[in-house]
C-alpha cells in the first residue's frame, strides 16, 4: 500500500547518505523526498540510532529560518503550551489527524487541479500543483492555530476582498 522507508545515514560529519542510490544527499533533497510522498528514516551511520526526528525538525527549522515560514509565532507558541499540558499525547493525536486530512484533501486539490490543466490543454501545467496551493497550506495553519488557542479566535483577520467587506 504504502512506499518502503527510504533509509538515509547521517554521518558524523553531518552529511547524508541515501542508501538507495548510493549518492550524498542534502537536507532539501531529504525535504523533497518527503514532499514527493517518500517516508524516511535517518539513522547514524556509527551506531544505527534513529535520528528521524532530529533532522525532521531541522528541516522545518531550516524552512522557516529561511524565508518560507508556514508556522506562525502564535502556532509555535500553542505547539508550545500543548507539550506543557498533561493532554499533550491526545493533542498529538489530534494533529496528526488535522495533518493527515489536509495532506488527502491537497491530494484531492492536485488531482482536480491536474485533471483541469489536461482537459484545458495545459499538460505542461499539470505537474506544477505545488506553487497554486502554498497559500492554501498557509490559511489552513493558520486555522489550525486558531483551534489550538480559541481564546484568540476573536483575532482572525478576515479576508475583505473576497468578502466584500
Amino acid at each position: 500500500m504504502g512506499r518502503p522507508v527510504r533509509v538515509i545515514k547521517k554521518y558524523a560529519n553531518r552529511r547524508l547518505y541515501d542508501t538507495e542510490t548510493s549518492q550524498s544527499i542534502t537536507l532539501n533533497d531529504v525535504r523533497d523526498l518527503i514532499g514527493s510522498g517518500q517516508p524516511v528514516q535517518v539513522v547514524e551511520a556509527k551506531t544505527g540510532k534513529d535520528v528521524t526526528r532530529s533532522v525532521l525538525l531541522q528541516i522545518v527549522a531550516d524552512q522557516e529560518l529561511l524565508g518560507r515560514p508556514v508556522l506562525s509565532n502564535e502556532f509555535l507558541e500553542a505547539m508550545i503550551k500543548v507539550n506543557s499540558n498533561p493532554m499533550k499525547d491526545l493533542a498529538r493525536g489530534y494533529l496528526e489527524q488535522v495533518m493527515t486530512h489536509l495532506e488527502s484533501q491537497q491530494e484531492s486539490v492536485d488531482d482536480a487541479w491536474e485533471s483541469t490543466m489536461r482537459k484545458a490543454g495545459l499538460d505542461d501545467l499539470a505537474g506544477n500543483t505545488i506553487e497554486p496551493f502554498r497559500k492554501f497550506q498557509q490559511q489552513m495553519f493558520s486555522l489550525w492555530s486558531e483551534a489550538l488557542n480559541p481564546g484568540n479566535s476573536g483575532n482572525r483577520k478576515e479576508d475583505s476582498d473576497e468578502s466584500g467587506r
